[in-house]
């Protein structure tokens, strides 16, 4: 596996079109799943898609010669065009109170371990805001980290905070009463 994806990328800075497309074949799947987690729109995510691998394949410089490294590489790419795209939507984040992160809320992930609750967790996500969706994604799935996230958000750690309990008590009261 190494050896191929060390093929694909000098094929890319080579300008090589089978190691491009093989290249656009091993990412874009797990690319289009990160933008379509906060974008909730098929068009809007297959676009975030196109724009990371294009500009990354022009410039060949940001190729990373390790495959994790670069799906990491092109993952915060996606989340971040993807989080432009919701701003182009006219998505406000607000600043929250930094106590209502102290309140307690009952674990998402014991509801998602149960098989059958799966597809109405799913549903209750997608009646959720794009704005609790998108904090829930960045946190849940996308594994980052309450600095991260206000990195990408542009808002202080402690409205991160805010924000994402007040979005899991949201979901917790949609899937309850899904």
């Amino acid at each position: 596996m190494e050896a191929d994806y060390r093929d694909i990328i000098l094929g890319c800075r080579k300008e090589r079109q089978g190691a491009q497309l093989a290249f656009y074949d091993l990412f874009a799947p797990a690319l289009y799943a990160s933008a379509f987690r906060l974008l909730n729109n098929d068009w809007e995510a297959e676009e975030v898609v196109q724009e990371v691998l294009l500009k990354v394949l022009t410039d060949t410089s940001l190729l990373n010669s390790e495959a994790d490294a670069m799906l990491r590489i092109l993952r915060r790419m996606a989340i971040n065009l993807s989080i432009d795209h919701l701003r182009r939507r006219k998505v406000v984040w607000e600043e929250w109170s930094d106590s209502l992160a102290e309140q307690s809320v009952e674990s998402i992930e014991q509801a998602m371990i149960r098989q059958e609750d799966v597809a109405q967790l799913y549903s209750a996500i997608a009646m959720m805001s794009e704005k609790d969706r998108g904090i829930l994604m960045l946190s849940i799935v996308e594994e980052l980290t309450t600095e991260e996230i206000s990195q990408i958000l542009g808002i202080r750690p402690s409205s991160v905070r805010s924000q994402l309990s007040r979005a899991k008590q949201r979901l917790i009261k949609l899937y309850r009463y899904e």
